[in-house]
């Protein structure tokens, strides 16, 4: 088997275009640290620690999640977080994307297994096939293993911009006043299945399952730097409150999250998070869809799926 890879082990990024077609050739310039490999600065937020590669585009990136105290079997943000920094590890490190580049994510859907507990320390390995390497974008799966028994499943679709299209795209979006904008008071914290204030991202709403998005950017597991838009991690994690505000007061047990991404979501402009109920074949089980609205416009829509508590 081939050995762990570290930090003294690098890739060499790509100038210019971000080709991903292929795994870069391994590179002798200065080395990057890992929170510049996954984008993060507070390095308590860092899950990912060493990697290998196991064969043609397929690779183990080895993690390690904190004890878990608040509500629910396990925190879902580490469970989502793992995924992210993996995937942007093997994406930095293997195949050569330029750190400087802006990562894009399309959708990510997460397979659990029932019954996923993890209130202690937990080691993991997160096992990663590149199935869809092209040009500019990287398709991944993912299988995340706790002592050998596999807890979780997941798929996404990761894009890279070069800085300069970047800015164009974003135009005068592209940058924001970090902090300034009106933060609202958030809605319960035991509505949402989270132990503090800080971690709320839903404030009430208009009525019904109907709330605002708040962005306190004091969390900094949430909101790990500036960045000129509501990262999509936190979309998700505001889908996840959403649901469990919408079938409270009990947590629920996710077992199956699915998330799509239409546009960019600002920090100056009110989001509104939407909960309805969906149909369910089997009476044990619950569906419940997640839709942000922005401007008017769909800015992400989400499925989740479980067992009713």
């Amino acid at each position: 088997m081939s050995r762990l890879r570290t930090l003294c082990d690098r890739r060499e990024a790509l100038p210019g275009a971000v080709d991903v077609g292929r795994p870069a050739p391994r590179g002798t310039g200065p080395r990057p640290e890992l929170g510049e490999y996954i984008h993060l600065r507070h390095a308590p937020a860092i899950l990912v620690g060493a990697w290998r590669q196991e064969g043609p585009d397929s690779f183990t990136v080895t993690a390690r999640w904190p004890g878990h105290g608040g509500p629910g079997a396990y925190d879902p943000r580490l469970l989502t977080q793992t995924i992210r920094q993996s995937g942007l590890l093997v994406a930095h490190a293997e195949y050569g994307v330029p750190t400087g580049h802006q990562a894009l994510l399309s959708n990510l859907d997460i397979t659990v297994r029932p019954g996923f507990e993890a209130p202690e320390v937990s080691d993991l390995d997160v096992d990663i096939a590149v199935t869809r390497p092209e040009r500019r974008s990287l398709g991944m799966e993912f299988r995340i293993r706790r002592d050998g028994v596999t807890v979780c499943l997941a798929n996404t679709k990761f894009s890279w911009v070069a800085p300069a299209v970047y800015r164009r795209v974003r135009g005068p979006h592209s940058t924001v006043d970090w902090g300034g904008w009106p933060l609202p008071e958030p809605v319960d914290r035991g509505l949402t299945g989270r132990a503090d204030d800080r971690d709320v991202l839903l404030a009430p709403g208009t009525a019904g399952h109907r709330w605002r998005l708040r962005a306190d950017v004091s969390n900094t597991l949430l909101f790990d730097h500036p960045v000129d838009h509501v990262p999509g991690l936190v979309l998700l994690e505001a889908a996840y409150q959403a649901a469990h505000a919408a079938a409270g007061p009990k947590p629920l047990e996710l077992t199956d999250v699915a998330i799509g991404y239409e546009r960019y979501v600002e920090f100056d402009e009110p989001c509104w998070i939407e909960a309805e109920w969906l149909p369910s074949l089997m009476p044990d089980w619950f569906a419940i869809a997640v839709t942000g609205h922005q401007g008017g416009e769909v800015a992400f829509q989400a499925q989740l799926r479980g067992l009713r508590p």
